[in-house]
């Protein structure tokens, strides 16, 4: 079975709405301090402040690189970690199950999030990037 639509066009599409998205998420901690207020929460669970910076800095950033097609597999790599941290960290330290339940917060649009990045990955740039027309990755 053909696909419904050039990959080409299906990886613009998951790299605009994932890297503005991204964006969204990484701009108000870029405005408040390059992610300080962020960095003090999650000393609380013991995770270093620094990689709440470091995040800001993925979210912002690396959600303009996916817009813009720039080094995806390399941003959407570091975005399936971050995501799968996570994860991780929401089922580990705030004992949150897939879904929100009790006022715990629930981890099932981070696993989106996740998968998404896995699939930009494996799709890759696309036509439509400036990996493409630069010819990088």
């Amino acid at each position: 079975m053909s696909a419904l639509i050039s990959p080409d066009y299906t990886s613009l599409i998951l790299r605009v709405a994932v890297g503005a998205a991204m964006v969204a998420h990484g701009l108000p901690k870029v405005k408040g301090g390059w992610g300080k207020q962020s960095g003090d929460w999650v000393a609380t669970m013991g995770v270093p402040a620094a990689a709440a910076r470091l995040v800001t800095l993925l979210e912002f950033f690396g959600g303009i690189f996916l817009i813009v097609g720039l080094l995806v597999p390399v941003v959407a790599a570091f975005f399936a970690i971050q995501f799968a941290a996570i994860i991780l960290m929401k089922s580990s330290k705030m004992k949150a199950g897939f879904m929100g339940a009790g006022g715990k917060p629930g981890f099932e649009l981070d696993f989106v999030y996740l998968v998404l990045s896995v699939a930009i990955l494996l799709i890759g740039s696309g036509a439509f990037s400036l990996d493409a027309l630069l010819g990088i990755l």
